[in-house]
């Protein structure tokens, strides 16, 4: 792979724009030192369709509510400002990638992967009695993104990736490596960055394959590696051609001993017994029918 391709998509990703003036509003309006919950609720209700997004995602059994959330502002205080201000940020970037998209289908199994592997990450947190942490939503909600930006903007390159990974038999991060040069989690870092997204995101997000190199966030790059893992186990890969991750195969893998050296007590039968947990709350989850459009 040529240095001349590499500083060539670099310089693309340094040309992609902002995100649109109406999340940046909410966002400045969510970041604010006297944080008025009526004015989010009101910036919320005038777009429909975000309103309808922001309650199914209150009334997902991920989120353990007991009485159905039926307006916005209630969804607010039973999700937290900083959980509505990570799904507002990802329901912008949906919609800024989404608008020009040509293989519709593969953009849905992508957006779905992510949105499960959301959902399981605050799962594990609670699960694995990690200190409650923000970010691990977000993060794992973009933690593809790289992969949307080589589809959208490098799009020969991108099926030339997905025909090595056919060919071969290879991941999507050994296949990248050989047609580009660069991976996903390096090139979603580089924008992340760029669009100026807290570092903690930054570094997670780029560390979500091996966060047994990262020493400020680890943990939380473990929980989003793993929710990774589980996502794909239940049948939610983020490419058709991925292979599949068996229960077995990763009981025994390097990552689930690198994992145990980080401090994390699983098991072949604790990670069985979190997988059946997941599907069951995942079967009657309407937020991720809603995330779609």
């Amino acid at each position: 792979m040529s240095q001349f391709k590499i500083d060539s998509i670099v310089a693309a990703i340094e040309q992609i724009p902002t995100l649109p003036k109406t999340a940046t509003d909410i966002m400045d309006a969510l970041d604010g030192d006297d944080v008025n919950i009526e004015r989010i609720t009101e910036l919320i209700e005038q777009d429909p369709a975000l309103a309808v997004q922001v309650l199914k995602f209150a009334n997902s059994p991920f989120c353990g509510t007991i009485h159905t959330v039926s307006s916005v502002k209630h969804a607010i205080v039973v999700m937290g400002l900083s959980e509505v201000k990570s799904l507002l940020m990802v329901f912008a970037v949906q919609k800024f990638f989404d608008a020009s998209v040509v293989d519709n289908d593969n953009r849905k199994r992508f957006w779905t992967h992510s949105l499960v592997c959301s959902h399981i990450a605050n799962y594990l947190s609670r699960y694995l009695q990690r200190p409650a942490d923000d970010t691990v939503f977000i993060s794992a909600l973009i933690h593809d993104l790289g992969k949307i930006i080589l589809d959208q903007y490098f799009h020969k390159e991108f099926l030339e990736i997905i025909d090595y990974i056919t060919l071969e038999n290879s991941s999507f991060k050994e296949a990248e490596k050989v047609v580009v040069g660069l991976t996903h989690y390096q090139i979603a870092a580089k924008l992340l960055k760029q669009w100026c997204f807290p570092q903690k995101v930054v570094m997670q997000v780029f560390y979500h394959h091996a966060p047994w190199n990262e020493t400020e966030f680890a943990e939380n790059a473990a929980i989003i590696y793993l929710a990774n893992i589980l996502t794909k186990m239940a049948g939610y890969p983020c490419l058709a051609e991925e292979e599949e991750i068996e229960m077995a195969d990763f009981a025994q893998s390097k990552g689930m001993a690198r994992l145990k050296d980080m401090g994390f007590e699983l098991d072949a039968d604790a990670l069985q017994a979190l997988l059946a947990n997941v599907l069951a709350l995942l079967e009657d989850d309407e937020s991720i029918k809603t995330f779609l459009g």
